[in-house]
């Protein structure tokens, strides 16, 4: 069975991030016309202007598992504070989607969240049920 292009499913953070996620910068997206030139990118959906979330999993040890997380918003969503002893910013994604296209005769994979917050702490646990790091 095919998926149609431009579908957008939801798939929980969990699923995609197993064990949390960091937030490296927030950027505004941007869209080339066929003259070359460069306008700020707009959520089809929603018509807000798209920022990209870069992200790294903490699981990379190492490799580039970086990737980017589109939120639709009108201003710059800001990232959640610094955790003092931690080298990035810990995130959760809301209402994560996912949207495959093809790149070349390969499946990939556009990443979109509603927005994003620090993960919640009870009892030593994130909102993902991983343990939180300990705070130098």
């Amino acid at each position: 069975m095919a998926i149609p292009g431009g579908y957008r499913f939801t798939v929980p953070f969990d699923d995609i991030f197993p064990e949390g996620a960091f937030v490296l910068g927030v950027e505004q997206a941007f869209d080339w016309d066929k003259n070359g030139n460069k306008t700020p990118a707009k959520d089809s959906v929603t018509g807000k202007l798209v920022w990209n979330v870069q992200v790294t999993d903490p699981s990379a040890k190492g490799k580039n598992t970086g990737t980017v997380v589109k939120i639709a918003a009108d201003v710059q969503p800001v990232p959640p504070e610094t955790v003092p002893g931690l080298p990035f910013r810990p995130v959760v994604f809301e209402r994560l989607t996912a949207t495959a296209y093809d790149n070349n005769g390969r499946v990939q994979f556009s990443l979109r969240a509603a927005e994003m917050h620090a993960p919640r702490a009870t009892n030593g646990k994130a909102s993902n049920g991983k343990s939180m790091p300990a705070a130098a």
